[in-house]
């Protein structure tokens, strides 16, 4: 039997960020990042998730982040999960 530390890839290296709906599993050290990836990003001490597109970072609210403004975000980390609470769950597997 696996354990959710196992199915979510959950080791030294990451972290749990609280969400509106339960938690991101989050990967410090992420490397390459890949196109198409979500990371959780720093922008001016507020944090938030954006996917990386091309050469710029596009956050949840649509917003693209490009060109000298990058130089301002800090990369956090690569998100690999999210987990959410199963009351807060719009559609549950059981």
């Amino acid at each position: 039997m696996q354990t959710l530390d196992a199915i979510c890839g959950v080791s030294a290296t990451t972290g749990l960020l609280p969400t509106a709906t339960g938690y991101a599993v989050v990967e410090a050290n992420p490397g390459k990042l890949e196109q198409g990836c979500l990371v959780v990003i720093s922008l001016y001490g507020a944090t938030q998730f954006a996917k990386l597109m091309g050469q710029a970072f596009i956050t949840e609210d649509g917003e693209a982040i490009e060109g000298e403004a990058l130089e301002d975000i800090i990369v956090l980390g690569r998100v690999t999960n999210f987990v959410n609470r199963a009351g807060e769950d719009e559609c549950p597997f059981m």
